[in-house]
């Protein structure tokens, strides 16, 4: 006898081309396949049908993961390639604080690497959460506007809002991390990959293991959800078709 109880592992590697791969889905939460076929009715003179024929058929995934792995996007679903360094990280309310004297000027902690300006916000004062206006003027001339040099990230204020604590979210460039570059391919711009599925369980001293390969899939939804109080769990949902010899698969259990 063999239950399955647990969520198993998935691992994806692409067969379109050639050294890519495999990815595993890591802290994977759910993982379903549904195999389906339309089922066509012969109808005489008689209420029931005396013959059930399958039509077409269809088999489609659905996978859950906890954790963000930008290989596995960009190998199976974007079929692109992973470059080393983020090319836009991104720093979220950065609080720094506006000299007293000449120059009132700030340099975010990542000024160096500077991409684009993402707005400032008071984080003192009376006018704590009122956002500033960005002006072209390298010498904003009011309280509550302020001007950022896009080449070298420095930000610069208004001499009324001297010794004023602010907060500035900005992009930048960090070079530990990972860039996929999505790109308008042309229609038809496939990327095929095979995927296993492992599922092993001891019941009553026997090992149970289930194993489901299919040999050509295809992903068509990818998303990333956020979640207010709870773990964000991209959605990455595939269908498996047909290799060249007519194949879809195998499915090996000990059973």
């Amino acid at each position: 006898m063999q239950l399955i109880f647990g969520i198993g592992a998935l691992w994806g590697t692409r067969t379109d081309t050639t050294g890519v791969g495999p990815d595993q889905f890591a802290i994977l939460q759910d993982n379903m396949v549904d195999f389906s076929f339309e089922l066509k009715e012969l109808y005489g003179q008689y209420q029931f049908p005396p013959d059930i024929a399958r039509g077409k058929g269809k088999i489609s995934g659905k996978a859950k993961m906890a954790r963000v792995f930008g290989a596995l996007y960009a190998d199976l679903f974007f079929g692109a390639t992973l470059a080393t360094g983020t090319e836009y990280n991104t720093a979220e309310n950065e609080t720094n604080t506006i000299p007293a004297s000449p120059t009132y000027t700030v340099t975010p902690t990542h000024s160096a690497t500077f991409k684009e300006d993402l707005g400032v916000y008071y984080y003192s004062g009376t006018n704590i959460g009122k956002r500033f206006s960005y002006t072209s003027s390298t010498a904003p001339a009011s309280a509550g506007s302020y001007y950022v040099d896009p080449t070298t990230g420095i930000y610069t204020f208004n001499s009324s809002d001297a010794s004023t604590t602010v907060a500035i979210s900005y992009t930048y460039t960090d070079s530990s991390g990972k860039t996929i570059t999505i790109n308008n391919n042309f229609m038809g711009y496939t990327p095929t990959f095979e995927a296993v599925f492992n599922q092993n369980r001891t019941t009553q001293g026997s090992a149970g293991n289930l194993t489901l390969r299919l040999l050509l899939c295809v992903s068509s939804h990818l998303s990333f959800p956020s979640r207010i109080d709870d773990y964000g769990i991209p959605d990455f949902d595939y269908m498996a078709l047909s290799n060249q010899a007519g194949q879809i698969g195998t499915l090996s259990t000990t059973e």
